[in-house]
């Protein structure tokens, strides 16, 4: 398991457009953080509450950080579909004939990508909205108390992980990490707000259980809630990888 480890990191690192993407979604959320920021700040101040859609100067930046999973989600389909597609797999299951090594050992390096991809980046748009506003300000805070705040954040990088992995076990299943990525993508940003409007059903889609990991408090009645919210998506992540576990083994390589 660790040499596995050890190669799919190299894999990850020497392949340019996932360490790009790692690096940019980590200075793109930084920067649209500081320029959201900016925008929400300049408009308050101007009295024209309006332009600001409704959203604060402290808190503007989550905004910013749900469009980041794009990411993360982007990162995670390429590992598995740069090998799938170029018939690279086929040498590493030769190279390492046992399949559930190797799918865990992409899954794990897909976890720690992500970590740091997202520690990095929510932290750092958090950091840089305190060079518009006083972050020290009652009324610029994130969340009422340090221990909301801190749950806020910490809910942010939980759900790029288990999205992400969601996404990575989505490509096993579908043999195309394009077509994961596309449907997370869309299920995420279109597909299931759409339907949150026709049925209550739809807040248990990953995207939206997920997104409950860091709602601010308090919870809005009829919401899921962080717990609840984070189960329901960590019992689709756990469903996708058994389910691209047992069609992993079972599979044909292509050449």
């Amino acid at each position: 398991m660790g040499r596995a480890i050890s190669a799919e990191t190299t894999k990850l690192l020497t392949l340019r457009l996932c360490l790009n993407t790692m690096i940019g979604t980590v200075l793109l959320t930084v920067l649209l953080s500081w320029v959201l920021t900016n925008l929400t700040e300049a408009a308050q101040k101007a009295g024209r509450p309006e332009e600001a859609a409704g959203l604060e100067g402290g808190s503007a930046f989550l905004t910013i950080l749900h469009y980041g999973q794009i990411g993360v989600v982007l990162l995670a389909a390429w590992s598995m579909h740069q090998e799938a597609d170029s018939g690279s797999l086929r040498s590493t299951l030769i190279s390492l004939p046992q399949r559930s090594t190797v799918l865990a050992a992409k899954a794990l390096v897909i976890v720690a990508s992500t970590f740091i991809t997202a520690v990095l980046s929510v932290f750092g748009s958090a950091g840089v909205r305190c060079l518009v506003i006083d972050c020290g300000a009652e009324g610029s805070q994130i969340a009422s108390t340090p221990q909301a705040t801190a749950g806020v954040l910490w809910g942010v990088i939980l759900y790029w992980i288990l999205i992400a992995l969601f996404t990575f076990a989505l490509s096993v299943i579908l043999r195309s990490g394009l077509a994961a990525m596309g449907a997370v993508l869309a299920m995420a940003l279109i597909i299931s707000t759409y339907l949150l409007n026709i049925t209550p059903f739809a807040k248990f889609s990953p995207d939206q259980a997920g997104s409950q990991l860091y709602q601010q408090p308090p919870q809005i009645p009829g919401d899921l809630g962080p717990v609840v919210g984070g189960l329901v998506l960590a019992a689709w992540v756990v469903a996708a990888l058994i389910s691209a576990h047992i069609l992993f083994r079972r599979q044909p390589v292509r050449r």
